[in-house]
């Protein structure tokens, strides 16, 4: 890997982040916090002049660079990036170091796990929290978009389209164009969010606080408690519309300007079947809720892990395991992906009919094309180890001292990034109890999960160990 393939791009991620620190600066300000101005401005200068001085340093140098180059990247900018985006966080004196980084992990990754409720804390520090989510979700789009596409390019779990195609000897010879064109189709996504929210009658601050949180599946809100008690029913729909736009293909959106068959897309049908699924055991287990039910069921399934109603969430096996699954490939999702899982199913389909007749051959097609043994292969390797993960992720919890059942929720919540489903899990269940020793693991997962688990064991082998 040469430097200059992921230095300059790494140079642009910090000089946006101090871009984005002093637009925090001046909301402090608007929103009547104008001594909380200068922390996020010195964010902005810690971040801003390393990032200008490799910009200027690799100007006019080209490199090309491979899918294994381009997670070294991306490995490299959720290590630093975030760590960067604590500074507020500790300097504002709510939060100790190891707690900053924590909330500065879980808001870039959409994770969604906080330590302190909202009420306790100056609204500019919850729009931090919910612009870092907002574009940790963007990032995640990249990142998709940029590697995943290269790296499953035998492997019809992301949808092949215009919006995805990219050279594999060089990645980054596509992404400038497909960053502004994901850039604008997730900011229109969140400004219709944030319209509807709008006009549903909450304030300017609520409504950004919440569009950004929805679209990103983050799950960060201005109040603790349920959203239909909080915002209303309309405002609480409005969120489910942008937690489930956020749960789908980006691709999708750009190719249904053009061919109008996508919206048969298999992960809108599975997405579909795995919200009412989850939404009938939800019935089943808290009867009288219907509408609030369904809507808990959405915010399961896009790992977002808002809540409707508030409380407990019911059948709590059932929702870990959609959890685990999440919405679509290329979303700002959590999770193995549903896609994957649908392709799975084929394959069971399809094995069973071998074993019906042994003389028979029973392909497996995904999206109209054929799927070849390896991929499926691939696909059974990396839910093994998302499931072998959690195994071992529990274990070191463990050992730093929570409760088997604690451990795992909280491995389980920061893998599939929807943080929330762990405060939601049981009355007394809180972040905010676990012992600092257990969140260096925590942060590790959150990464892990964002990263995909295979891709992040073949960033940290780009980097450090490839010759």
């Amino acid at each position: 890997m040469t430097p200059v393939a992921f230095l300059r791009p790494l140079g642009a991620l910090w000089v946006l982040l101090a871009g984005v620190a002093l637009f925090a600066a001046f909301v402090a300000a608007a929103v009547g916090e104008p001594h909380l101005a200068p922390l996020f401005g010195t964010t902005a200068l810690i971040a801003f002049i390393p990032g200008i001085f490799i910009l200027t340093a690799t100007r006019g140098l080209q490199s090309k660079a491979s899918a294994l180059d381009a997670l070294g990247l991306a490995l490299l900018s959720w290590i630093t990036a975030p760590a960067m985006a604590a500074l507020p966080f500790w300097l504002t004196g709510y939060f100790d170091p190891i707690d900053a980084v924590f909330e500065a992990y879980s808001a870039v990754t959409t994770t969604g796990a906080t330590l302190l409720p909202a009420e306790d804390l100056p609204r500019s520090l919850i729009f931090w929290r919910a612009i870092l989510a907002w574009l940790g979700g963007y990032a995640s789009l990249l990142l998709a978009i940029g590697i995943f596409a290269a790296l499953d390019r035998d492997i019809p779990a992301i949808r092949k389209s215009a919006l995805l195609t990219l050279r594999s000897d060089n990645v980054f010879s596509h992404l400038p164009q497909a960053a502004r064109r994901i850039g604008v189709i997730y900011t229109i996504l969140t400004s219709l969010i944030w319209l509807g929210l709008l006009f549903g009658g909450n304030g300017l601050f609520t409504s950004t606080v919440l569009a950004m949180s929805a679209i990103s599946t983050s799950g960060y809100t201005v109040a603790d408690g349920g959203l239909l008690a909080t915002i209303g029913p309309i405002s609480t729909l409005w969120v489910v519309i942008g937690c489930l736009l956020g749960s789908l293909n980006i691709a999708l959106f750009w190719d249904v300007l053009r061919d109008r068959s996508v919206l048969r897309d298999p992960d809108i049908l599975g997405i579909s079947a795995l919200i009412i699924g989850l939404g009938f055991f939800f019935i089943l287990a808290r009867p009288g809720t219907p509408f609030s039910d369904f809507m808990d069921a959405a915010f399961i399934v896009s790992t977002s892990g808002f809540s409707a109603g508030g409380g407990v969430i019911p059948a709590l096996a059932a929702s870990i395991f959609v959890a685990l699954i999440g919405g679509a490939a290329a979303s700002t999702t959590g999770g193995i992906k549903v896609s994957r899982i649908l392709l799975l199913w084929k394959r069971m389909g399809a094995e069973l009919a071998v074993l019906s007749d042994p003389r028979s051959v029973v392909p497996v097609s995904f999206r109209g094309r054929r799927v070849h043994e390896t991929a499926l292969v691939g696909i059974w390797a990396y839910v093994l180890a998302f499931v072998g993960s959690i195994g071992l992720g529990t274990m070191a919890l463990t050992a730093a001292g929570l409760n088997f059942e604690d451990a795992f929720l909280a491995m389980t919540a920061a893998l599939a990034n929807i943080g929330p489903l762990f405060d939601q899990s049981e009355p007394l269940a809180s972040w905010s109890h676990l012992p600092d020793q257990t969140k260096p693991i925590l942060i590790s997962a959150m990464i892990l999960g964002r990263l995909e688990v295979l891709a992040a064991i073949a960033a940290v082998w780009a980097l450090f160990i490839r010759k």
